[in-house]
């Protein structure tokens, strides 16, 4: 192992995380998860728009929305419209994230994805532990190489970059950091 402590506090992150992820997936999958409820969500998201917060709360309140005004247009028109899709993404996706970080498998991509459903998540208004997790898959993400040194990454990475050589070059060196 060329970076143990870095090995090991990536993979300590990874479980954490992986599992957190799994759980939540697995129990949308378990109760339903649906375009009811994800619309729920992003109505929610809604209420806490300027405009939002000006009709029901009045000036003061609408000065600290938690939700902008582009966030809140992508919710209107993009995101609840196909609210029946994106419950089968959010669950399928975090079910997958959690899998790939207990895995070790395609790590950096896995914290990726997890890290952008985190921001989702802020993005609508919903703070919980997602700023903390974000955190750690940034910090996952920076680790690099040394996030794939414990687990399936470390068998097969090396090959699939040698098979594919573009994924080490330019931007797609970060999801595929592999030491030479």
């Amino acid at each position: 192992m060329k970076h143990p402590i870095k090995a090991i506090i990536a993979l300590l992150l990874r479980l954490y995380l992986g599992y957190d992820f799994l759980t939540a997936g697995i129990g949308k999958w378990q109760t339903g998860f649906d375009a009811k409820a994800v619309g729920g969500f992003l109505k929610g998201g809604l209420a806490q728009t300027h405009d939002a917060l000006l009709a029901s709360k009045g000036a003061a309140a609408a000065t600290h929305a938690n939700v902008t005004d582009t966030w809140g247009w992508l919710i209107s028109h993009v995101l609840l419209p196909n609210a029946g899709i994106f419950a089968l993404v959010v669950k399928s996706g975090e079910v997958l994230i959690g899998l790939g970080l207990i895995l070790g498998c395609f790590t950096t991509l896995a914290a990726f994805f997890g890290m952008m459903m985190n921001f989702c998540f802020l993005l609508t208004g919903t703070v919980s532990t997602n700023p903390q997790m974000v955190l750690g898959f940034l910090l996952i993400i920076v680790l690099g190489a040394a996030s794939y040194e414990i687990g399936l990454d470390r068998f097969f990475m090396k090959k699939l970059t040698v098979a594919f050589p573009r994924l080490n070059k330019g931007w797609l060196r970060t999801p595929f950091p592999i030491e030479q």
